[in-house]
């Protein structure tokens, strides 16, 4: 489903608010005169995947690395 010019610009405003929220180290995010409150930094990177698959951006990966110790 295409999204349409105001829904892009509604959930382009509330990622904008929950990555500002997030690099701010706080759990409430507010946007246009709206606040919520999340419990955990996980639900807000949660609902933050969720907008940006909604808007069609890249996700941003895990990577995995592998580790290794010699045992000296």
């Amino acid at each position: 489903m295409a999204l349409d010019a105001a829904q892009t610009q509604i959930l382009t405003a509330r990622l904008a608010s929950i990555e500002t929220a997030i690099a701010s180290g706080v759990t409430r995010a507010s946007y246009e005169g709206k606040s919520t409150e999340f419990r955990s930094l996980a639900e807000m990177r949660s609902v933050r995947d969720e907008l940006r698959r909604q808007l069609g951006l890249a996700s941003r990966g895990r990577r995995t690395v592998a580790g290794f110790r010699s045992g000296f």
